[in-house]
């Protein structure tokens, strides 16, 4: 028998690979800790820092972009302070109903104009936050829930506010002033909410339409149609009478201008036979002559036949009898 023992004496390369393993996790909590301790401010936000152990939020906001340290226990809330939106519409002709493709971001508000009849509001509201309140948001509003929780429902009641102050047959002519009583009333009662103050500043409110029941819209076209019937008869009725007493006065003017021009005639012929009378001619007979000679030249234009009977004294003017049209 061998009295020899043998003994094994551990390989180099297993301490390489456990410090390697080391190395690797000790890598992971360095990355795990500055990733807790770097955080980001996107673009259009406003980051408050919140520190759950103390409860301190900071008061200062930080505006993106923007890239900081922060204790790796405080986290960073990103209130969106660019422009944004709230769509508030239902196209009913769509089938689906609910939030389908016939919704805005919200269904159309709902509403009771002055007489009591139904109305659906749809509208656009624009608004953005004021960065300076973005603290005031996060302690009001932990969830950044404030749209659904306090714009959306006070949009609703200030715009019912408003269209119940209408008459429904007054609704579509005055839809600009609508939305702008809407404007400036949701502007004060957003402002004076105690918890966030002036946060948030409305930019504008656009109302696309103000829809009324079908049959109040159908005898709205009804009475709309019989206005136009009722313009246009009397606007027929008018031209009528225009044209009647154009046509009378073309009229008159023009028997005025012939008798103006028969008195001239009168005249002229009278001066002709004066002068004649003063060269020693009968006026009498002058007189007598050319009224002959006038009425030959009118039953000759107007192709009349005549026959001419002269005086058997001979002393006077042929007789003119018309017999008929040549």
């Amino acid at each position: 028998m061998s009295d020899r023992v043998e003994v094994r004496v551990p390989k180099a390369g297993g301490g390489v690979a456990a410090k390697l393993l080391l190395a690797i996790f000790i890598m992971a909590l360095l990355a795990l800790s500055l990733g807790r301790v770097f955080f980001r401010v996107e673009l259009g936000y406003a980051g408050v820092i919140v520190d759950p152990l103390t409860g301190y939020i900071s008061e200062k906001p930080i505006l993106g972009p923007r890239i900081g340290f922060k204790a790796p226990w405080r986290t960073v809330k990103s209130v969106y302070v660019a422009t944004d939106a709230v769509h508030m519409w239902t196209e009913f002709e769509v089938p689906e109903r609910g939030w389908g493709k016939g919704v805005g971001d919200y269904p159309a508000i709902e509403a009771l104009t002055k007489d009591g009849l139904q109305a659906w509001v749809d509208l656009t509201v624009r608004w953005h936050i004021d960065p300076d309140y973005a603290p005031a948001l996060v302690r009001a509003y932990p969830e950044l829930d404030y749209e659904d929780k306090l714009i959306v429902p006070e949009i609703r009641k200030v715009a019912r506010d408003v269209v119940s102050q209408y008459e429904a047959a007054t609704i579509a002519e005055t839809r600009q002033e609508i939305g702008h009583e809407i404007l400036q009333r949701l502007r004060e009662s957003l402002n004076s909410d105690p918890a966030v103050g002036s946060a948030f500043i409305i930019d504008e409110v656009y109302v696309r339409n103000i829809g009324l029941p079908q049959k109040f819209m159908e005898a709205i076209q009804e009475k709309l149609a019989a206005q136009q019937r009722m313009i246009a008869a009397q606007y027929e009725r008018n031209r009528t009478l225009i044209l009647a007493n154009a046509s009378a006065q073309a009229k008159v003017l023009e028997a005025q201008g012939e008798a103006q021009a028969r008195i001239i005639q009168a005249q002229a012929l009278a001066d002709a036979i004066d002068k004649i009378a003063a060269v020693g001619g009968n006026r009498e007979a002058v007189a007598q002559l050319y009224v002959l000679i006038q009425n030959l030249a009118q039953l000759q234009a107007n192709g009349t036949r005549f026959i001419v009977i002269l005086s058997p004294q001979g002393g006077q003017l042929p007789l003119l009898y018309p017999v008929g049209e040549g």
